[in-house]
């Protein structure tokens, strides 16, 4: 597979839908992702019975100012092409604590059940570039994880795999990118 040179995020505004490029962001800190969640994040299983598709999203809440999307690939890093109607919903993203502020919907296109069970697989990830250290919750679905680094490319401290947390208390804005699994 081809990865993508540059990465891209989908917003829809006003209903306007517009492609928008996440900008430089500073260079990945040195360090290593311990994974044993020393930040103190909780950790929350989300349950779904049936598949969470992107356009089962689509009605924001209220608490929603606007929505990007970042398209991810297994074995990949970095957002890649694919129309937000497309393929299964694996996190989001929230620049506010209990889910508010703008959201990153994080989808995979390639997806129609979800992620592999356990944590030890690659399902991608991507650098937040313009949305870095401004990220405050994470809800998870399809049976995906997200761990967030402080680094850009996975690398830094780190927060232990969560499914869903509304306050990332001593991780909150310090997230540069992020992993599935």
């Amino acid at each position: 597979m081809k990865r993508s040179s540059r990465t891209r995020l989908t917003a829809v505004v006003s209903g306007a839908l517009m492609v928008v490029a996440l900008g430089a962001a500073t260079p990945a800190v040195a360090g290593t992702a311990d994974g044993a969640g020393a930040a103190g994040v909780q950790v929350e299983e989300v349950g779904s019975a049936a598949p969470v598709l992107v356009a089962d999203l689509a009605a924001a809440p209220a608490s929603v100012t606007a929505t990007y999307y970042c398209a991810v690939r297994d074995g990949q890093f970095g957002c890649t092409n694919g129309a937000p109607g497309d393929g299964l919903v694996v996190a989001e993203l929230y620049q506010h604590a209990e889910f508010g502020g703008w959201r990153v919907v994080v989808f995979n296109p390639a997806y129609s059940y979800g992620c592999s069970s356990g944590t030890g697989d690659n399902e991608g990830g991507a650098n937040l570039g313009t949305y870095q250290n401004a990220v405050s919750a994470v809800k998870t679905y399809n049976h995906c994880d997200v761990r967030l680094f402080d680094g850009n490319a996975k690398s830094g401290a780190a927060t232990g795999f969560i499914d869903r947390d509304n306050n990332l208390g001593s991780f909150n804005d310090r997230a540069n990118s992020f992993a599935i699994s």
